[in-house]
Order: structure tokens, then sequence, then C-alpha cells
């Protein structure tokens, strides 16, 4: 185990579950100080499960909200200003039921600027999210979405198109 794994697992992991529901700048210190790149206002709750800290990069503004899993075995990029809603799952590694021995398989999960994973939602390895997707709750995400759409279901696939604004 590297320093910075010993680190995390032993300190720095303790201390993130043990803070004050406010402490988000605190949080953000723990995170940095074990190898992750966090941008401006990131909001990790307490009760955030994070592996491997060293592998996760999130813009501004990304919120991840209690219970929220992430396994990095791979790397993990969320964008600015989006939201993980309760309870999601982020792998970055999952074993292949399909084969002899399931073995290991893996890949970055990419989730773009403005998107919103809702609540009990699993994110897959090699998964990507574009700019503006809601997947919502329950869903799986498998692949690829594209950008600013509505995803529901398992596997999650595009439903609708996401309109912000409408003209009247």
């Amino acid at each position: 185990m590297t320093p910075r794994g010993i680190i995390w697992k032993w300190i720095a992991r303790p201390l993130f579950r043990c803070t004050p529901h406010a402490a988000y700048g605190f949080r953000r210190q723990l995170l940095r100080l074990c190898g992750a790149r966090l941008g401006r206002r990131v909001r990790c709750r307490r009760s955030v499960d994070i592996d491997q800290p060293w592998n996760i990069r999130f813009d501004d503004l990304v919120m991840v909200s209690d219970g929220v899993v992430i396994r990095s075995a791979a790397p993990i990029h969320i964008g600015s200003r989006c939201v993980i809603s309760q309870y999601c799952s982020l792998l970055t590694e999952v074993r292949d039921p399909e084969s002899t021995g399931h073995p290991p398989v893996g890949g970055p999960i990419t989730i773009a600027e403005d998107c919103w994973v809702a609540t009990d939602t699993l994110v897959l390895p090699g998964s990507t999210l574009e700019a503006g997707v809601v997947v919502g709750a329950r869903g799986m995400v498998s692949g690829r979405i594209e950008a600013w759409h509505i995803a529901t279901g398992e596997p999650a696939r595009p439903r609708r198109e996401r309109v912000l604004y409408e003209s009247a």
C-alpha cells in the first residue's frame, strides 16, 4: 500500500466520517491531502464512502450526497455543477459474471457538467454522461448517455430531451 493509501485508510478516512455535518471545508482538505483534485465549493457529505481518493477529480460546485459509494480503482471525473444524490454507487471495477473465474472488468467514469444522478443509481465502469444529463432514480448507467437528455431504466436509456427554458 502506498503512503497516501495508508494515510487515507488509517487517519483521513476515519476523520472524514467523524466530522461535523457542515464541515465541508475540512473534508475537502482531507481528500486533497490524499490526492483528490477538487474544484471550488465541492460538498461531500460525511457518509460518502470513497476507497481511493487519489483517483477522483471533482470540478467546481459538485455535491455528493449521503450514502454515496465511490469505488475508484480507475479515474472518476465529475464536471462542474453536478449532483450525485443519496445512495448512488459509482464503480470503476466490477466482476464479469459471464467469464470463468469472474475476472475484474474496469474503466473510468466521466460525468460532464450540469448532470444530476438521482437517488440510488448505479454507474458502471466505462460509463460517460455527457453535459446536462439527468439519470432517473434507481437507474443503472452502462455506457454513454447523450447530452441534455433524461435517462431512466436498467440500463438507463434516453427517454426525452432535457429542456431548461422554453420560450413563450
